[in-house]
């Protein structure tokens, strides 16, 4: 078999079906877990992703109709990811149609007369919100927990989210700074049912061609430490980890996760290559090392025998040294287990996933690593 796959995919559409479901930086493109799942995967395989993200690897893999199973330790990622690669039935799709008319009817009403509500209590409400966009998105999110399908109110959370820093006084899912909007009544009412008009559209269209073979799986947990999955219980693993001293993914959806009452230090203690451990908490490059160790110790006991990984990873510098993290990989490698079948590499100033130039500077190369889990290895 030849353990090769093209690693690079042009001006191809990276936002079809549910991909383009919220903003989410750095994903890499469908095409690529696509092509994997494809070429390398039986009928029903069981596909995992580590590090899940927004669910790009767990969407393809149920269309090609795998098993998936996601990964990450950001709350806000399982429940994108979640609601990315679940089909919803047509009594479902029903229910939202019907919600986004009430949302309708309400901005009418409010338009007319502004009511008096409590606004909803977050940690920094007062320098991130205008009081009319806290209003309003509270009311959503109040009109939302009223209803009792938990796949409706997931998909309609994930619609408020993916407006969150757009209506807030941050200035961008990837610069954490305060900026006045001046956001005007009402905005986020006709920003929210816009989105979900086009994004009830997206999840039709995706749910209709899922067929009902398969399973989602989803976990809020530490790649480091898998121990609620079973060994040999994984045909292939598709992943990106982190690119090293790159992002802090768990500090630009903070707010996102304070409006869904979702956990925000689980995700800033535990996640891995952050831009706060290098950067502000100025750990070693060694650390790096031993985080990804743990992690593919981790995909070596649950793949089966003769499996394959997928890894695409990125040099990053830490501390002004470059690490070219193709050769830190194979440097242990053996420690671990995997047999390196290939790596192909490139630029990274040439792949579109990238979301900020400076990152692709100083000769930085992004890897798609192919392992091989030896049948002789215990």
């Amino acid at each position: 078999m030849s353990y090769s796959i093209d690693f690079n995919f042009g001006s191809g559409d990276t936002m079809y079906l549910t991909h383009s479901l919220h903003p989410y930086p750095a994903k890499f493109p469908p095409q690529l877990p696509h092509a994997i799942i494809k070429k390398f995967a039986h009928k029903q395989a069981t596909i995992l992703d580590p590090f899940c993200g927004s669910g790009t690897t767990l969407v393809e893999a149920r269309l090609l109709g795998c098993n998936a199973i996601g990964v990450d330790v950001n709350g806000l990622s399982s429940l994108l990811s979640k609601v990315k690669a679940t089909p919803l039935s047509e009594k479902e799709l029903v229910q939202i149609k019907s919600f986004l008319d009430l949302i309708a009817n309400e901005d009418f009403q409010w338009k007319m007369k502004r009511p008096t509500i409590k606004v909803k209590e977050i940690d920094g409400l007062e320098h991130w919100f205008q009081h009319n966009v806290a209003e309003e998105l509270t009311h959503i999110l109040n009109l939302i927990s009223k209803l009792d399908d938990v796949n409706v109110r997931d998909f309609l959370k994930i619609v408020l989210s993916s407006i969150i820093v757009r209506v807030s006084n941050q200035e961008s899912d990837t610069r954490f700074a305060a900026k006045n909007k001046n956001i005007p009544a009402n905005f986020t009412f006709g920003l929210f049912l816009t989105r979900a008009n086009e994004y009830l559209t997206r999840i039709a269209e995706y749910s209709h061609k899922v067929n009902g073979d398969g399973y989602l799986k989803l976990l809020n947990a530490d790649s480091r430490n898998l121990q609620m999955l079973n060994n040999e219980s994984v045909d292939i693993v598709i992943t990106s980890p982190p690119y090293a001293n790159t992002y802090d993914y768990y500090l630009y959806h903070k707010f996102r996760k304070r409006w869904l009452d979702l956990d925000v230090h689980f995700a800033q203690y535990n996640e891995i290559g952050s831009r706060r451990e290098y950067s502000s908490l100025k750990k070693p490059a060694e650390q790096w090392t031993v985080d990804l160790k743990k992690c593919f110790s981790e995909m070596y006991r649950l793949i089966k025998k003769n499996g394959l990984a997928f890894i695409v990873i990125g040099d990053s510098v830490i501390k002004k040294e470059l690490i070219k993290i193709d050769e830190v990989i194979t440097d242990f490698m053996p420690e671990i287990g995997f047999e390196i079948c290939n790596i192909i590499s490139s630029d990274l100033s040439e792949h579109s996933r990238i979301f900020n130039p400076t990152f692709a500077q100083k000769n930085k190369k992004e890897h798609l690593i192919i392992l091989k889990k030896k049948f002789n290895n215990v």
